[in-house]
């Protein structure tokens, strides 16, 4: 009879474990364990595994790090569902840095190495999060829309010069 798995991810957990502060760790693991049984009966094994995966992933920010105090389990599903975006972003960046890794296993035009793929990921990463902080504390829609237009063409700018050395200096290789 095949034995039915019960447990979340082992790594998975040890990943939240590790970063989790301890103050709330326990509350928060007892809500990811809630969470992966309900998925765990509504999804089946395979798919929980992904949102439970994907929950801690979720989990992965500042805030759970610091000293945050008085974290109930209506909080932390409120933080989870706050989130999306953050994760959107994440997850954007994930897909535009795999572009050039497919474009790599078809034509040799694309020569990327590990130290190209760190660096537009950080580059990536800088310019979301810049634009998600502006979206997040700016009040006016006008300047909001100025602050990150101006963030993403520091980010084109950057990436040109990166490319090709459209200035010209050392930052480029040149």
């Amino acid at each position: 009879m095949p034995r039915l798995i019960t447990e979340p991810p082992a790594w998975g957990l040890m990943v939240f474990r590790w970063f989790a502060h301890p103050l709330f760790r326990e509350e928060l693991e007892g809500d990811l364990y809630e969470r992966y049984e309900d998925y765990l009966k509504k999804y089946g094994h395979a798919k929980a595994r992904w949102l439970f995966l994907r929950d801690v992933a979720s989990l992965f920010r500042p805030s759970l790090m610091g000293s945050v105090t008085q974290l109930t389990n209506l909080n932390s599903i409120h933080m989870i569902q706050n989130n999306k975006r953050l994760m959107g972003i994440i997850l954007f960046g994930f897909a535009l840095l795999a572009l050039p890794l497919v474009a790599m296993q078809f034509t040799a035009s694309v020569d990327w190495d590990l130290t190209d793929f760190i660096i537009m990921g950080g580059l990536l990463l800088l310019t979301g999060l810049g634009c998600e902080l502006v979206l997040r504390k700016v009040k006016s829609t006008k300047n909001r829309l100025i602050i990150c237009a101006v963030i993403l063409v520091l980010f084109l700018l950057t990436w040109a010069e990166l490319a090709v050395g459209v200035f010209g200096t050392p930052f480029a290789g040149s």
